[in-house]
């Protein structure tokens, strides 16, 4: 696997390739809509488990929802670019998980795809997320494509919260979020 610029690493992305790049969380596992099934096999993740789109903006990633509630618009304000990611309802009756990322070097990327990423942590599944990009498994390591070097993030997973289907529950706390403040912010 090589480490190229994020320029380089837009048009590998657009040919159907899988990279490594650093987020302020965890390292991710980037692909763009063709790549997408490789990227399922790369991490050993069940092809019909949804993956999250990594977003340029809060309006880039409410664009793919059907539906947007007032409370995402808040927790985007608070929280965006950061380590949050937003499950939505979709117009297909489904959902899509969303974030905003605040790292350089992704959102570098994500200026050159022109386009949200699709991103996994870079584990192998139900395995813990490398914090650095030495720290990928050498099996995933070796079945990406390319890394985009940067700065490591601090290693805890985003924030997820399930806002389909007109409820709102963390499913996964972080970033500063818990039941109780996400309580406070549906009551303002």
């Amino acid at each position: 696997m090589r480490t190229v610029a994020p320029r380089e690493a837009a048009e590998l992305l657009r040919g159907g390739g899988v990279g490594l790049v650093p987020t302020e969380t965890v390292v991710g596992l980037v692909a763009g809509e063709t790549g997408l099934d490789r990227l399922a096999g790369i991490k050993g993740r069940d092809p019909t488990k949804p993956i999250a789109l990594l977003c340029p903006s809060a309006e880039s990633a409410f664009g793919l929802a059907s539906r947007v509630p007032p409370v995402a618009e808040a927790l985007a304000r608070s929280l965006w670019p950061g380590p949050l990611t937003l499950v939505l309802d979709r117009e297909d009756g489904g959902t899509i998980g969303v974030r905003v990322p605040d790292h350089p070097t992704v959102r570098e990327l994500l200026a050159e795809y022109g386009s949200p990423l699709y991103a996994t942590s870079a584990n192998p599944a139900g395995g813990p997320a490398p914090a650095t990009l030495d720290g990928v498994d050498p099996v995933i390591r070796e079945s990406a494509d390319f890394a985009v070097a940067g700065e490591s993030g601090g290693g805890e997973a985003s924030a997820v919260v399930d806002l389909s289907g007109g409820r709102a529950r963390i499913l996964r706390p972080g970033a500063g979020l818990d039941e109780a403040t996400l309580s406070r912010m549906m009551e303002g």
